[in-house]
């Protein structure tokens, strides 16, 4: 018969690991509870209870209130984030710039914009912000109209010899926003439809811009009826 083997003495306070609370100053407090909501919105909807999204990140209701009061605060400080911060200041001075010809530079700007819209976060809360409230949508088709498209409308006719002056025409609108939405069409194929994203982004986008291009100047060269 084989000794018993003598039992393991209890572990005491010492002994036991301490799982030590993470602290987060401020601004990543902040930063968490931003990323979370992010997360949360694109993958609920702007419906999607604040209580819901505390849960998840794993902080207390009243703390997320902390860092926002309302939730349309904390919508408004993801609009910021999403939209606004993935705004690039160097697209306008591509568009800009007269050294390079309209289709190269508008293929340069279409295949970065590209690269930076076409994620789960940023189709996704603008598709459900537009079934909601449309906050998102209003604020940000504002910032295309105010500086994208007059740029689009502007080269286009430099490019091809007209007056780059005076309002665009109704034609004129549907063809600049038949490219832009034919873009950002790409993404909700992907996010939205669960479909597969082409293989080849670039020729893709390329392509596009050549089209436009080539149409336009059947379609900037002549007025709406």
């Amino acid at each position: 018969m084989s000794p018993r083997k003598p039992k393991a003495a209890p572990a005491t306070p010492q002994d036991k690991p301490v799982k030590l609370r993470q602290r987060f100053s401020t601004a990543e407090r902040e930063q968490q509870i931003l990323q979370g909501a992010i997360k949360f919105f694109s993958a609920r909807g702007l419906e999607g209870q604040t209580r819901d999204l505390a849960k998840e990140i794993g902080i207390t209701h009243p703390l997320l209130y902390h860092y926002f009061p309302t939730k349309q605060a904390l919508i408004e400080r993801v609009y910021k984030e999403v939209y606004l911060g993935r705004w690039k200041r160097e697209w306008e001075e591509w568009l800009d710039d007269r050294s390079v010809g309209l289709e190269e530079k508008m293929t340069r700007f279409y295949l970065d914009y590209a690269a930076t819209i076409l994620t789960p976060e940023w189709v996704r809360i603008f598709i459900f912000s537009g079934l909601a409230d449309g906050s998102i949508p209003d604020q940000y088709l504002g910032l295309l109209k105010k500086k994208l498209f007059p740029r689009i409308l502007r080269e286009t006719r430099h490019h091809l010899g007209l007056a780059e002056k005076g309002p665009a025409s109704e034609r004129e609108t549907e063809l600049m926003w038949g490219l832009h939405g034919g873009i950002f069409y790409l993404g909700i194929r992907q996010w939205v439809y669960g479909q597969p994203a082409p293989v080849d982004l670039g020729q893709i986008v390329s392509d596009r811009v050549h089209a436009f291009v080539v149409s336009a100047r059947a379609i900037f060269s002549k007025p709406s009826a």
